[in-house]
């Protein structure tokens, strides 16, 4: 995945098991591994997440759970456009 696909993806506000799928470059259980740790992380800190049909999690959980670079990643993407146009 290029660092342009992956801001992409790290620009969401929520992600669900196919994001850290691609984010994570993992399968799908271990995707839903990380998934449900998140889920327990932020009950155990007494928040709550929304109700919907997929489980999601907050982008921001998963970038510190992955310990993802932001800057570096955004700043790898600025060259990788730059060098593609």
């Amino acid at each position: 995945m290029s660092y342009l696909e992956l801001c992409k993806y790290l620009s969401k506000q929520w992600a669900n098991v196919n994001d850290i799928k691609a984010i994570g470059s993992c399968g799908k259980d271990t995707a839903s591994k990380i998934r449900d740790n998140i889920i327990t992380q932020i009950k155990d800190n007494g928040l709550n997440l929304p109700n919907s049909k997929e489980k999601i999690v907050p982008m921001s959980y998963v970038i510190k759970y992955l310990n993802l670079d932001i800057d570096y990643i955004y700043n790898m993407a600025l060259k990788e456009k730059a060098l593609t146009n």
